[in-house]
Parts: C-alpha cells; sequence; structure tokens
C-alpha cells in the first residue's frame, strides 16, 4: 500500500518518496512510491497534476490501493521529489468542500439531492433531482452558504469501518474502511478528495447558472479564488459597458434591450428596403429581352443571391451571380435543354479555381479566382441556349 499523504496533509506540495517498483508499458513509465501526494481523479475532482524529479506526471492511475504514477521518462534515481501544482490543487479543495456544503444546504433547505459532482477548468457543477430552482431559491441558498463560511466551521477527516451511527448525506460507494468528511457536525460525507481545514477557506460559493438536463437542474458554480477571479472578469466587462452607455449599474439591462430592440427593429426595416430593391431589379431584368444575366454583388449574402437568382430563372432567364468578396458563384439555366450545368460544372469550377456542384439547371460553388469568369460567360453564352 502506498503511503496517501494527501488524505492525511492536503496542504503538502513537496516531498520525497522512493520508487517500490516500476515498468514501462506503452511507451510511458508506470512507477509505485512508497508515498505520495499525488491524488488521482476520482468522485468528480480531477486528479493532480505537478513533476517527479523534474518530469511530468502525464498520468495518475489508482489500482486497488496503489497509485500509478504515469511519465515519459525515467526520473532514474530510486528517493525522488515529488511536486505537485499546489494553487491547482487548493482551487480542487475549495471547490469540493464547497460542493459538500452547497449540497447539504440544498438538501436540508429545499430537499433537493445532489447526483453527480465534476469540477470544471472554470467553474464546477452538481446535478439535482429538481427540474429547476427559481432565482429567490439560489439567492437564499447563497446566503444560508455563506452565513456557513463566515462562521468558519471547522472540517475533520475521519476513518472508520461503522457507518451506522453517522448520518451521511448518501451512503458510501465501498465497504470496511470509510474516509469521511466533516464539516463540523454540519454535513457528513463519505469521500476521497482532498478538503480544507475549515469553511472559512471556502470564501465565496456563487451560483452563476443553471441548466436543465432531462428531468433534473445542473448548477454550476464558483468559489475562493475562482470566484474573486469570475468577479473581477464580470466587473470589469460591466465598468466598460457603463462607460459607453453612462448610467448606473442597475439601469444598465433596460437601456441594453431598448437597444437591442431598436438595432433589431432597424435590421429588419433594412432587410424589407433591401429586399423590395432586389424585387425591383429582378422585375427589370425579366422585362429587358437579354437572355443571359450577369450579376456581381458585392454587397449580398448567398441567400440574397439565391433569391436573384432563382427568381429570373423562373422567369426564363438563365443567370450568372457571383461575389468576389464572399467567393461565391451561383449558375443557373431558365430556358428549357440546353447545356447540363452539372456535367459543366468541373470545367466551370476549374476556370474560376473552386469547388461546386448542383442540378442540370442549377449550380454554385465556392470560387477564389474571377480573372476568367469572361471565359465562363462565353462558355455559357455558347452552350446555354443549344
Amino acid at each position: 500500500m502506498s503511503e496517501k499523504i494527501y488524505h492525511q496533509d492536503p496542504y503538502r506540495w513537496q516531498e520525497t518518496a522512493r520508487i517500490v517498483s516500476s515498468e514501462c508499458r506503452a511507451g510511458l513509465h508506470r512507477l509505485i512510491l512508497d508515498r505520495t501526494i499525488f491524488c488521482p481523479a476520482g468522485g468528480g475532482q480531477p486528479g493532480d497534476e505537478g513533476t517527479i524529479n523534474g518530469i511530468p506526471v502525464v498520468d495518475l492511475i489508482e489500482e486497488d490501493e496503489l497509485i500509478v504514477h504515469c511519465l515519459k521518462t525515467h526520473p532514474g534515481e530510486e528517493t525522488i521529489r515529488l511536486q505537485i501544482d499546489g494553487p491547482r490543487r487548493f482551487h480542487h479543495m475549495q471547490h469540493h468542500t464547497a460542493q459538500h456544503l452547497l449540497s447539504q444546504v440544498l438538501e436540508r433547505e429545499l430537499h433537493a439531492k445532489t447526483l453527480s459532482f465534476a469540477i470544471g477548468p472554470e467553474h464546477a457543477s452538481i446535478e439535482l433531482d429538481q427540474p429547476g430552482l427559481t432565482g429567490q431559491q439560489i439567492e437564499a441558498v447563497e446566503d444560508e452558504c455563506a452565513r456557513l463560511i463566515f462562521a468558519n466551521r471547522p472540517i475533520r477527516v475521519f476513518v472508520t469501518e461503522d457507518v451506522a451511527p453517522l448520518r451521511l448525506r448518501k451512503p458510501p460507494k465501498v465497504t470496511g474502511r470509510i474516509r469521511v468528511v466533516d464539516i463540523d457536525g454540519y454535513d457528513l460525507s463519505a469521500c476521497g478528495g482532498t478538503h480544507l481545514r475549515s469553511t472559512g477557506e471556502i470564501g465565496l460559493i456563487k451560483i452563476v447558472r443553471s441548466d436543465r438536463v432531462r428531468a433534473n437542474v445542473r448548477l454550476y458554480f464558483t468559489a475562493g479564488h475562482r470566484a474573486l477571479g469570475d468577479y473581477r472578469l464580470k466587473h470589469q466587462v460591466l465598468t466598460q459597458v457603463q462607460r459607453l452607455i453612462t448610467l448606473p449599474f442597475n439601469e444598465i439591462p433596460a437601456a441594453l434591450e431598448n437597444l437591442i430592440t431598436e438595432r433589431d427593429d432597424l435590421s429588419r426595416e433594412a432587410k424589407t428596403r433591401k429586399r423590395k430593391e432586389l424585387d425591383n431589379e429582378i422585375a427589370a431584368w425579366a422585362a429587358k429581352p437579354d437572355t443571359l444575366i450577369v450579376r456581381c454583388f458585392d454587397d449580398a449574402g448567398i441567400d440574397e443571391m439565391k433569391y436573384f437568382t432563382t427568381s429570373l430563372i423562373k422567369a426564363g432567364k438563365n443567370v450568372v451571380a457571383y461575389n468576389p468578396t464572399l467567393g461565391y458563384v451561383q449558375i443557373g439555366r431558365g430556358s428549357a435543354g440546353g447545356v447540363d450545368l452539372k456535367k459543366a460544372a468541373p470545367k466551370i469550377f476549374s476556370l474560376l479555381s473552386g469547388r461546386g456542384g448542383g442540378r442540370d439547371a442549377f449550380i454554385e460553388g465556392k470560387a477564389t479566382d474571377f480573372s476568367n469568369i469572361e471565359r465562363v460567360l462565353a462558355l455559357l453564352n455558347q452552350s446555354l441556349d443549344k
């Protein structure tokens, strides 16, 4: 059995150890040590990152009571130096302890049981057996968590083989010797992760988002240093917005909503006006005797081009519409018979240094070189009406 120092002292981020066994498998050196400060992933907590003799540990595997440390290079000595990423470990400790507290508050206050837990690179998350929470409920939960954090309740960890007398929040997944994390009698949970010495070290718990997951709700939260970083970023963004809008913070949401509504109204008006102008242009082209209509667009999207092209095809016109800025071309045949555009597409798109295809009466695709557009038009003039 490897001595798991992280269970007794999760704040120890440097240590020496001795290699008990070593083997090379699939290009990795797998080391088993007499003791370790490296905590593997489990229970929603990511595994530690760090080095052995300066060599990065690329993976941690727990096999029975042994921790396997995987490295790309053998450290070369029997007695080795272990170093983990301390700030990252502390973030995990803050969020894992925060999860224990948050889950107990949710269960006591709202009868919401935690189904799963995970720590991500920015936030942690828990899934609850309820379809959702109101904003008022979330604020009440945050307030109760803050009260318990500010009370700086002590946290102790102990091992027992008899959990029957304990009021664990949920039954343990293992039997035998059970490691229990006790938040001052408020929450008792079987857990193998790393935790803080007191609730005060959590600093703050802030629920930042909630999503519906099947019939349940998933809460995303942040704690400690990451909560400070989250607050700092949002404060910076809001301050920049305030400089642009020059209104008090509490008036910014309504002002932004009005600006977005005004923008959307103007956008709809502009689209309506542009479509009317395009309809007028289509009608003018349809009235002309020209059999091949060529239109170079510079301010229209692919959908507008297609509207132009298909409308004139229905009017019996042969059409070439292209946009050099977008690098896109559409070609349609409105007359009966004539060249099969699908068969002609490879030659046409070769001239335009692009790729495309379609049907016998309509092709479209990307083009990168429009210097040969006149050769394409000459080809079409010769064959579209034949």
